[in-house]
């Protein structure tokens, strides 16, 4: 078994890159299928990228001397999250279909740039390469868990599993039923598998 070292911004940004190229995708075609695979990735990814942070990386944030950025990232994540849920129940015949996601997906690209652009160059200098790696870790197994639905099963122990039972992350759950069932569209670039 090999071991790796991960960048905990890389990670996050390997998301907002996917978003980037989804939603150029999304521009680009004509075709009413294609767009409607594209947008309910587009809606998925959002969701599960918004959740991962919130439950892993932001909470390491205060330690490393953004804990105002936490807040404020918080902040943006639950207006990302009512356009995201303005979006998946938003049909795809409807008029405002195409506006609709491009205000959603605007929304998360302009705290995407301001997270890469502000807050990144500040995490790579105050984390060690350990504590970058543990980090990234707790991202994507967040990431993971968050993708993959995963309730939590009687004795289950843990922050995340908490989190869930609490319902604080409920657009995961409110996009299940939406989503469930729907093509979504490949993904550009892919985390490592950890």
């Amino acid at each position: 078994m090999s071991v790796f070292t991960l960048e905990v911004t890389k990670e996050i940004k390997l998301d907002h890159d996917n978003v980037r190229d989804l939603y150029d995708r999304f521009r680009a075609t004509t075709d009413l299928k294609q767009k409607a695979t594209l947008a309910n990735t587009l809606v998925r990814e959002m969701a599960i990228h918004g959740d991962a942070e919130d439950l892993s990386v932001y909470n390491d944030y205060s330690a490393i001397g953004l804990g105002d950025a936490a807040a404020h990232n918080k902040e943006d994540h639950a207006e990302i999250k009512r356009l995201i849920e303005t979006a998946a129940k938003t049909s795809f015949d409807h008029p405002q279909f195409t506006a609709v996601i491009e205000r959603a997906v605007t929304t998360f690209l302009t705290h995407a740039k301001e997270e890469e652009d502000d807050q990144h160059p500040l995490i790579r200098k105050n984390l060690s390469a350990k504590d970058s790696d543990r980090l990234a870790r707790a991202f994507l197994k967040v990431r993971k868990l968050v993708l993959a639905r995963e309730q939590p099963s009687p004795g289950r122990s843990g922050d995340l599993a908490q989190k869930i039972e609490r319902g604080q992350v409920p657009v995961r759950e409110r996009l299940c039923d939406t989503v469930a069932g729907r093509d979504l569209a490949p993904l550009r670039f892919a985390h490592p598998d950890i």
